[in-house]
């Protein structure tokens, strides 16, 4: 069960590299994030919802409930503004040293871990800590070719800013998996909750937008493309929720090392993106930035260790 744990993981990581593309190819197509965002998130709901209502109602306590949904909720809600930041640097940052920047959040699920849930602090996990952190040191110091300053500035404020929020957002993920009773809420209604929060603030960033809002929102309803995305987003997503990420994270949690989760998803999700960004997107490193690379995929495997 734990190689299926480990492996759970890796897929669940490698996943996000499609929510990456999208991020930063909707701006692009006239599609506004936070109307995606809504539509897509909405239809997962929907889905869970009714699959959750078929599977049955968690067996478990209200304290379990509430620790489920309420950290899920949030989560979703940060998960959106994650995004949101994600898609505005990607505009006129570099997208594979933007995310490598943005996942690197995972060491705040992982300081939660050994702050509040016994998680030993090994030097191999410290050394991990330190190779991350000159990473990101080495990643914020890079230059997008052809850029100005000021437009290296806004990419390096919004994709550190992204990555706090991550480390918000994984950290309320993470923290089911850590009370019995909340464990005992099945992946279903765990996506549910989660769905719902990434919906609610992407209504309530949408409706702010302007007086046009309503409007522009059905524009997007009937929009082909937005659709086209929304099933790119979600029919990934509900599965790798359902099969591998909430029971990948179960499974390594009762092992004892359940604040590996997301090092691992984070490894495997960095690679997956660089190797798009390199051969699809055609973008250009220096020796810099491979070694903050190499330094972050390090790091990462330290922790887990």
């Amino acid at each position: 069960m734990l190689i299926y744990g480990i492996c759970a993981m890796v897929l669940s990581g490698a996943s996000w590299t499609i929510f990456g593309y999208v991020m930063g190819k909707a701006p692009k197509q006239g599609i506004k994030v936070s109307w995606l965002l809504v539509c897509t998130t909405l239809a997962a709901a929907l889905v869970s919802v009714i699959v959750g209502c078929v599977q049955g109602f968690p067996d478990t306590t209200a304290r379990g409930m509430l620790i489920a949904f309420g950290s899920l909720f949030l989560c979703g809600l940060f998960n959106y503004a994650q995004l949101d930041l994600i898609s505005r640097s990607m505009q006129v940052g570099p997208n594979g040293i933007i995310w490598s920047i943005v996942q690197s959040g995972f060491i705040f699920p992982f300081f939660m871990g050994v702050l509040f849930f016994g998680v030993p602090l090994t030097w191999l996990r410290s050394a991990g800590l330190l190779c991350m952190l000159v990473a990101l040191v080495l990643l914020g110091a890079a230059k997008n070719p052809g850029q100005g300053n000021a437009s290296g500035g806004r990419w390096k404020l919004l994709a550190f800013s992204a990555f706090l929020v991550t480390g918000a957002s994984q950290s309320l993920s993470n923290l089911p998996s850590y009370f019995p009773e909340a464990n005992a809420v099945g992946s279903t209604w765990r996506t549910a909750a989660f769905t719902l929060g990434m919906c609610a603030a992407g209504l309530v960033a949408g409706l702010a937008s302007g007086k046009a809002a309503a409007a522009d929102f059905i524009r997007h309803l009937r929009s082909g493309p937005v659709w086209l995305n929304v099933a790119l987003l979600e029919i990934p997503e509900i599965a790798v929720s359902y099969l591998f990420l909430y029971p990948g994270m179960d499974i390594l949690s009762k092992a004892g090392i359940g604040s590996v989760a997301y090092p691992v998803m984070v490894g495997s999700c960095i690679i997956a993106f660089e190797l798009f960004a390199l051969i699809v997107l055609r973008e250009k490193r220096k020796f810099a930035q491979w070694l903050a690379l190499a330094l972050c995929l390090a790091g990462a495997a330290a922790i887990c260790l």
